[in-house]
């Protein structure tokens, strides 16, 4: 049979609707009732970060806005926008609610008000997946709407924003991205002078090592590679070969987003001899899924350990930014993104070895620990 010919390379595509994963479109009453709705929301989801999605309403004409933090870029021309945009944007939140008078999204929340009877029916085409429906005392659920219910549908009062939110905040616990591990096993090790993937410490290779520890945690574990390693998989493990050739560990963590941009990366080097069980379980039970990533950092040193970290999906458009712009080093990406840093006295954690003169210092040092 003659092999398919594949016009594009293979990347998985991380399932999300039209902006997010976890995306509510509000139906029902005025633009003005949906801004406080949101308002409110936002308010009571904290730390979630919740954006919102609407029509621009500004009469400037000619003029658009992009805030960045406290800065306000003033753009002169509108710039270009299509439904790509949408979801490369959105990808930095943990939830979006749009507003269903210009846009849908693939749940729907409808809100009773007569006053806007007509205008929802208009868009009853849109109602795919009604979650819940917010009527006041006194107000029939229209029969276009009930049409549209499942028996999952919830019925909520008028202003019971505290149950709107307990709806997106199951979702989102519900939904959040499952972890997986990833063991940086490819450098050239030229100062070791060997494989320091192969050195033993604890009985088998390194690699290996702290694989079954991310193993025995219940983490689907991948080894990554260089390109031209040979072998699909090590002692079981899956290998992940770097897609992007002499990026060092950037690479390699971006050839594992690759892979699955729907998981967050547990990413831990493979020359860390003194990393055990319980600084990887303390690292997963801190994590934090709103920020970028959730690292390690010796309480001694300024920047995180960008090879003690979980990264979450989001990371993945930050790290292709960054490199947009020359960069390549996971620890500049992290320093300068809002990452979540868990503060580490023992600096022997994070301690890398790279020398032969360390891996003496480190046989001798864990043999002590083990007698």
């Amino acid at each position: 049979m003659k092999e398919r010919h594949h016009k594009h390379p293979p990347l998985k595509r991380p399932k999300i609707g039209f902006y997010h994963r976890n995306e509510w479109a509000l139906y029902g009453t005025t633009c003005a009732s949906m801004n406080q709705i949101y308002y409110r929301l936002a308010h009571a989801l904290k730390p979630y970060r919740l954006a919102y999605v609407d029509a621009d309403h500004s009469q400037n004409q000619g003029v658009f806005h992009l805030q960045i933090g406290k800065k306000n870029f003033l753009i002169p021309d509108e710039v270009p926008w299509n439904k790509y945009d949408d979801s490369i944007q959105s990808q930095s939140y943990d939830a979006v609610i749009v507003n269903g008078n210009h846009y849908p999204a693939t749940k729907q929340i409808v809100i009773i008000d007569p006053k806007k009877k007509e205008s929802l029916n208009k868009r009853k085409d849109q109602l795919t997946n009604i979650i819940a429906v917010v009527k006041p005392d006194g107000e029939e659920i229209y029969d276009f709407v009930k049409d549209k219910m499942t028996g999952n549908t919830l019925i909520l009062k008028e202003n019971d924003h505290a149950s709107i939110a307990e709806i997106i905040t199951e979702s989102i616990s519900s939904n959040l991205p499952p972890i997986k591990a990833l063991v940086l096993a490819g450098g050239k090790s030229l100062r070791m002078g060997e494989d320091k993937s192969n050195i033993i410490y604890h009985k088998k290779p390194q690699q290996i090592h702290i694989a079954e520890l991310c193993n025995q945690l219940g983490l689907t574990t991948f080894i990554s590679k260089q390109i031209d390693y040979q072998e699909d998989s090590i002692d079981g493990f899956p290998v992940i070969k770097d897609r992007m050739e002499g990026m060092g560990p950037f690479g390699a963590i971006m050839s594992a987003m690759m892979q699955d941009p729907e998981a967050a990366w547990l990413v831990l080097a493979c020359d860390l001899p003194y990393l055990n069980t319980s600084s990887i379980i303390k690292l997963i039970s801190e994590r934090n899924v709103s920020k970028y990533a959730t690292a390690y950092q010796v309480e001694t040193k300024d920047f995180p350990e960008p090879l003690i970290t979980i990264y979450e999906p989001r990371s993945y458009r930050r790290f292709l930014s960054f490199l947009s712009i020359g960069y390549a080093c996971p620890r500049k990406v992290l320093i300068n993104s809002d990452i979540h840093t868990i503060p580490i006295n023992d600096e022997t954690i994070a301690s890398n070895v790279n020398t032969p003169e360390e891996k003496e210092k480190a046989l001798g040092n864990l043999k002590t620990i083990d007698e």
